[in-house]
């Protein structure tokens, strides 16, 4: 997509390298991002030790493309709305929204249901995406589905409560509700209480952390519990509503030590990350520095996902501060060698979330997967990854999958 884009005058950014900035449009920066944790969701959810999954699984630090993929959709949705907001006024904000949030939780129901089809289909294995395993314990297996006895009925029940559905997917079911609660968001935003929203982001992931709710019951909650994982949406919007000071602030040459500290804090991440005892996809030794037992306590305290931990969060957030000064000041050849791939990747997130669910699948139907073999494995993330951009690229099938 060619985009054409102007210097504004003062800009922070000077190098001929930088990106050049419009108060209009889309950023680029943070479509490239979303392009890239596109890229991290395939590779990981494609369970196959290959080149990409070998730096997927926790190389940089103890992160995953969920958080990326959360935060930044909260950064666009202020930033989008924001200027909405401006043209159309809050009610018919509120209202695209809430359409926007059906839409998702219709997308959410057709994935669910028309994979219980595939899994009438005896020659058909949906195995991959029916059922979980975490690669660190294989042995423990969770279905993801009622039993093949259970009626349709209980199955549509299920469907429609989002207790069941491939774990792949669950995170768009968190993202049907953070989108219906966006417009309480948007709202105290619009009257200046952005203090406010954000002691009560904390607050609630605060009690969370204690009480470990699940309001919706929904099958999500198991991995991506709403009030816990809302302060990566919430304060994303923040970032965004406020994005021409805060991102601004981030990208100034004045604020280099801003920048230097969070390197310093992302270099200190990982080497934590590269001394996990137990790393996945990894076919070297790690670092033996920090004893296992202390590593596993370190972890268990302040990283874990599903509870969101608290170094996990700041990990985050120093590397989206490095990402996105790198991005700002080197754009050019950044986007010259990696741009082509990712930004029409970030720009149609949703398009190759769907996407990747039946590339699942449709891998997993063949002997590949079968032969364990680390460049037939890279071949097959390749080859997904490829044909997902090119029919992002020609628009396949754009008028009936959103993205």
């Amino acid at each position: 997509m060619k985009t054409s884009l102007t210097v504004i005058p003062n800009e922070p950014l000077s190098s001929r390298f930088a990106y050049l900035h419009t108060h209009v449009g889309r950023d680029l920066r943070l479509d490239f991002l979303r392009g890239l944790i596109m890229l991290v969701v395939i590779s990981v959810h494609m369970e196959y030790f290959s080149l990409f999954s070998m730096f997927a699984w926790g190389r940089i630090g103890h992160v995953s493309s969920a958080e990326g993929f959360v935060a930044l959709s909260g950064i666009v949705l202020g930033i989008v709305y924001r200027r909405r907001l401006h043209r159309e006024g809050f009610k018919n904000c509120a209202i695209k929204l809430w359409q926007r949030s059906f839409q998702l939780y219709r997308i959410n129901l057709f994935i669910i249901l028309s994979i219980a089809v595939l899994g009438t289909i005896p020659s058909i294995n949906i195995f991959e995406v029916s059922h979980w395993a975490s690669p660190a314990a294989p042995d423990k297996i969770y279905s993801l589905y009622p039993p093949a006895t259970a009626s349709w009925q209980t199955i549509l029940q299920q469907a429609l409560l989002l207790r069941i559905g491939p774990h792949q997917f669950q995170v768009i079911g968190l993202y049907v509700v953070l989108i219906a609660l966006a417009p309480l968001v948007l709202f105290c935003l619009h009257h200046q209480k952005t203090l406010l929203l954000i002691v009560a982001s904390c607050l609630l992931y605060w009690i969370n952390h204690k009480l470990n709710l699940r309001i919706t019951g929904a099958g999500f909650e198991r991995g991506f519990p709403t009030l816990t994982w809302q302060l990566l949406f919430v304060n994303g919007m923040v970032i965004g509503y406020h994005h021409e000071k805060v991102l601004g602030f981030l990208i100034d040459h004045k604020n280099k030590f801003v920048i230097f500290i969070a390197g310093l804090v992302c270099l200190a991440f990982m080497f934590l990350a590269l001394n996990n005892p137990n790393p996945i996809f990894w076919p070297w030794r790690t670092f033996s520095l920090i004893d296992p037992a202390y590593h596993h306590e370190i972890y268990m305290t302040w990283f874990q996902k599903n509870t969101l931990g608290l170094g996990r969060v700041l990990n985050n957030i120093v590397l989206f501060i490095v990402f996105y000064y790198a991005l700002s000041h080197y754009w050019m050849p950044i986007n010259k060698t990696l741009g082509w791939l990712l930004v029409p990747l970030g720009q149609a997130s949703l398009y190759v979330f769907i996407l990747h669910v039946y590339f699942i699948i449709l891998f997993s139907n063949t002997s590949l997967p079968g032969y364990n073999n680390f460049f037939i494995n890279t071949g097959i993330h390749l080859a997904t990854i490829l044909i997902i951009w090119a029919m992002v690229k020609y628009r396949v099938l754009f008028n009936l999958i959103p993205r």
